[in-house]
């Protein structure tokens, strides 16, 4: 069971990681596309964290990959991890979501609970 907290693990930087590089991308106003913005965005403390998070990420998902199948943990890391973006991007960044968004995230989760191992 310890490879499901690692895969857990995996999945909360991961979603850290995605956001920290949304608001350095929202935050870092520096730039419209040229050269001067963009590497301002990318020597953001919000950048570089991602960047960390996302390291990380790839080492507590190599851990999680021993034991787990791929069949499962990477619906499991893309699933989940989309339903927490919904979430996140609603109540964190106020970005809109429509109802599609909604209703294809309650679907991702019952196709999650489908594919979950039993036993």
């Amino acid at each position: 069971m310890k490879e499901y907290l690692f895969l857990a693990v995996a999945l909360v930087l991961n979603a850290s990681a995605n956001i920290l590089v949304k608001l350095a991308a929202v935050k870092v106003k520096a730039g419209q596309g040229d050269l001067a913005g963009t590497l301002a965005v990318y020597l953001s403390p919000w950048f570089i964290a991602g960047m960390i998070c996302f390291g990380l990420n790839l080492l507590a998902y190599t851990v999680a990959l021993q034991k787990i199948s791929l069949v499962v943990a990477y619906p499991i890391m893309v699933g989940t991890g989309y339903v927490i973006m919904v979430l996140i991007s609603r109540f964190l960044l106020g970005e809109t979501l429509g109802w599609v968004q909604l209703v294809g995230a309650g679907f991702i989760l019952v196709g999650l609970v489908l594919i979950l191992p039993r036993g």
